[in-house]
């Protein structure tokens, strides 16, 4: 039954879309950290290119967008690589690299990178642990035998920005986040850098619009900008 009530909804939306995306609509969720930089600049250049495109885009954790994608609620989501889905098609976007993030007159602002024994002797502001990017700070620690004194805990990206902007506090975030704000600054984790990849998520075997097909290929020529952003 909900395999056939997919069908029927594909079909319709099949019979209204349009090869010249003169009209249309699109549905996308992203996970939380991608708001604070691939958002802005990836719906930016997408709404300039095709007004005529009505954009639904949702923030929300991974587990849940995968279900979404699944009942065929949304079109594409970006979210991390991880235990393959199998009714899933995952295509890589980007490695995002995340960086100890400190505000300009920390004491390692100046440092273009530091060992991992620095994050033991560091006092941590981190997401909660509700985040995926706090699970994955947490293993990379055990994995590497760091001790991090966590301060702070909040369950918000903003926060965790605001409050490293106006304390000594430091956390681990995506270098990315740093370069958008003058007065924060990356430090690259030396000599084993924490890293994850970025994957373009939709549904195997699903309909996909000439809008979705044109905004995946869209996010892949933002992503690759980005990339540059982080490796320089």
């Amino acid at each position: 039954m909900r395999r056939a009530s997919q069908e029927f909804l594909e079909a319709k939306r099949a019979l209204h879309d349009v090869d010249d995306l003169s009209r249309g609509s699109l549905r996308v969720a992203v996970t939380p950290t991608f708001t604070t930089y691939l958002v802005g600049p990836l719906v930016g250049a997408f709404q300039s290119r095709y007004p005529s495109i009505s954009l639904n885009l949702r923030e929300i954790s991974q587990e849940h967008m995968e279900n979404l994608l699944l009942s065929d609620e949304i079109d594409v989501g970006i979210a991390f690589s991880g235990t393959p889905t199998a009714d899933l098609d995952l295509d890589s976007l980007l490695v995002e690299t995340l960086a100890l993030v400190v505000r300009a007159g920390h004491p390692l602002a100046s440092e273009r990178s530091v060992g991992l024994d620095a994050l033991s002797a560091e006092s941590l502001v981190l997401l909660s642990a509700e985040f995926a990017t706090r699970d994955q700070i947490d293993r990379f620690c055990r994995q590497h035998s760091i001790q991090p004194r966590v301060q702070i805990e909040v369950n918000s990206i903003s926060a965790v920005v605001e409050i490293v902007r106006r304390t000594s506090l430091s956390t681990l975030l995506p270098a990315t986040i740093a370069f958008a704000h003058q007065d924060l600054k990356a430090i690259a984790l030396d000599p084993v850098r924490l890293e994850r990849t970025a994957v373009l998520m939709q549904r195997r075997h699903g309909y996909r619009s000439a809008a979705a097909k044109t905004f995946v290929a869209l996010a892949k020529e933002v992503a690759a900008g980005l990339e540059g952003i982080q490796e320089a």
